[in-house]
């Protein structure tokens, strides 16, 4: 059954999503709610929001939007070197 999510259910996940696991958000909110909230839906949830998470088993980070270039790299070492 599909469940609206609250505005606190949300901020919780906003707030928390960069410190703690998709795994650990579902089993805090099902403790806040009293239901049961899966790991998926968190992660929907969070997309929607359009939170990314860094790619890696394990990280709890949230992603970088801006993309590094090899270019941009040259460019740093060439400006510190002179």
């Amino acid at each position: 059954m599909n469940k609206i999510w609250t505005d606190s259910e949300r901020n919780f996940i906003k707030v928390n999503a960069a410190t703690m696991k998709d795994r650990e958000l579902a089993v805090k909110l099902s403790e806040m709610t009293g239901r049961k909230i899966t790991i998926q839906a968190v992660r929907k949830q969070r997309q929607k929001m359009g939170i990314q998470k860094a790619q890696g088993r394990g990280i709890c980070s949230l992603a970088d939007d801006t993309k590094k270039t090899v270019s941009d790299d040259i460019a740093r070492v060439v400006t510190n070197a002179g």
